[in-house]
C-alpha cells in the first residue's frame, strides 16, 4: 500500500515537473523568438524556404573595366555554362528559391538609355524560365554594379540613381507578366565600393541607399503588368546586419516589399579560412541571436518579411562541425521565421559540382534544406 502511494506521488511530481517544463519552456521561446503580425511581406519571405545563389556567373565581371563583354562572361570566373540539368540539380536537393545575382554594367550600353544587350536579357530569361519552370522562386538582381555606376554617396547619387531606373525599367518591361514567384532585389550589397567604411558605412552612404531603393521600387511598381503587386526586396547599406545600418534603413509604405540582409556568421572569405574548425560557443550563439533580434525590432514586428539574400561556410574539412553550426543558424533563422539563400560561387563556397551534377556536401546541404 505504501508502495503505491509512494509512486503515486511520484508521479505527480513527475506530472508537475513535465507540466511546469512546458510551460517555462513555451514561456521561454515567446520571450526569446516574440510573435508578429502576419503581414502578405512576412508569409511570402517565410515560405520562400531554402534558397540556392548561382553565384560567381552572371554576376562574374571585370571590376571597373569600361569594355563591354558577351555571353562569354557567364564563365569569366570559372564556371561552368548554366544548365538546365543544373536547375534540375538545385530542386532535387530541396531548395525551394535560386537567387540570380546579375550585374549588368558590362551588358549594357551608354547614356542616355543604358540599354541592356538583348542577347544577355535574352540569356537570363531563359534561366529565370528554367528555374520557375521547375517549381522553385527567383530572385532577381542587381550585383556587382557598385564597382562601376552604383555608388551610394552624394556625389555620384543622381548619376547613380538615373542609371539604377533605367536598369530596373527594362527588367520590369520584360518580366511584367511573370507572376510572384519571381522576385526583385533592388540592389545586392549597395556601398561605396573599395573605401574606407565600406561594410560599416556612413550616416550620408545610408541615406543614399533609402534614396536609390524607393527610386527602383518606383521605377518597378509604375512599370505595369503584374510589377505593381510584385514583391520587392530591398537592402540595407551592403545588405549589413550591422545595427546602425538596419537601423537607418527606410521602410516604404508597401506591403509586398521584403528586407534583405547577408549575414555570414564566423565566415571570411578567403578559402584558407576555417570557419568549421570549431563547434560554435554559447557566446557565438548569443551574439547570432542578437543579430536576428535585431531583424525582427526593426522590421518583422513592422510587417515586413526579411530574408537571408546570402550566407555560408567555407570549411570543408571539419564537415560534421560545419553541419552541426549550419543547422543551428538556419533553425534560429527559422525560428524568426527568416528563409536562408546559402552561397554558391563554385569554389570555397561550393555546395554543389555544377560540372558533374552531383552534391558536393550532402550533410552541409541537408542542415541547410
Amino acid at each position: 500500500m505504501k508502495k503505491t502511494v509512494v509512486k503515486k506521488i511520484i508521479a505527480s511530481v513527475v506530472a508537475i515537473v513535465i507540466t511546469v517544463g512546458i510551460v517555462l519552456t513555451v514561456f521561454g521561446d515567446k520571450m526569446l523568438y516574440p510573435t508578429y503580425e502576419t503581414t502578405e511581406s512576412t508569409e511570402f519571405a517565410k515560405n520562400l524556404g531554402a534558397g540556392w545563389n548561382l553565384g560567381n556567373t552572371f554576376d562574374a565581371c571585370e571590376k571597373k573595366s569600361t569594355e563591354k563583354t558577351g555571353l562569354e562572361s557567364e564563365m569569366m570566373w570559372g564556371n561552368p555554362e548554366t544548365t538546365k540539368e543544373l536547375i534540375a540539380l538545385v530542386k532535387e536537393s530541396g531548395f525551394k528559391t535560386v537567387r540570380l545575382p546579375v550585374t549588368w554594367a558590362q551588358h549594357m550600353g551608354d547614356a542616355p538609355d543604358y540599354i541592356i544587350d538583348e542577347a544577355w536579357l535574352d540569356r537570363v530569361n531563359e534561366v529565370v524560365d528554367w528555374v520557375l519552370d521547375s517549381g522553385m522562386n527567383v530572385i532577381l538582381n542587381t550585383h556587382h554594379d557598385d564597382a562601376f555606376w552604383l555608388i551610394t554617396d552624394y556625389e555620384h547619387e543622381e548619376k547613380s540613381t538615373e542609371i539604377l531606373k533605367k536598369v530596373w525599367a527594362q527588367i520590369s518591361e520584360r518580366f511584367k507578366d511573370y507572376d510572384e514567384r519571381l522576385v526583385f532585389e533592388t540592389m545586392n550589397e549597395p556601398r561605396v565600393f573599395e573605401s574606407e567604411d565600406e561594410w560599416q558605412g556612413t550616416e550620408e552612404r545610408r541615406d543614399v541607399v533609402n534614396h536609390l531603393n524607393f527610386a527602383a521600387l518606383e521605377t518597378i511598381r509604375n512599370s505595369g503588368g503584374r510589377n505593381a503587386e510584385r514583391f520587392v526586396m530591398i537592402p540595407t547599406y551592403a545588405a549589413s546586419g550591422l545595427e546602425e545600418n538596419m537601423k537607418a534603413l527606410a521602410l516604404p509604405d508597401d506591403d509586398r516589399v521584403m528586407v534583405s540582409i547577408h549575414y555570414y556568421y564566423g565566415t571570411a572569405h578567403q578559402s584558407e579560412f576555417l570557419d568549421a574548425e570549431k563547434k560554435w560557443t554559447l557566446a557565438d550563439k548569443n551574439e547570432m541571436y542578437k543579430t536576428f533580434r535585431n531583424m525582427y525590432k526593426y522590421f518583422l514586428s513592422k510587417g515586413y518579411g526579411v530574408v537571408e539574400g546570402e550566407c555560408g561556410w567555407t570549411d570543408r574539412e571539419n564537415l560534421e562541425n560545419l553541419a552541426e553550426n549550419t543547422k543551428y543558424y538556419v533553425e534560429l533563422a527559422g525560428k524568426f521565421g527568416i528563409p536562408c539563400m546559402v552561397w554558391d560561387n563554385g569554389l570555397h563556397f561550393g555546395v554543389l559540382d555544377r560540372n558533374n551534377l552531383t552534391q558536393l556536401y550532402p550533410e552541409y546541404i541537408d542542415a541547410i534544406v
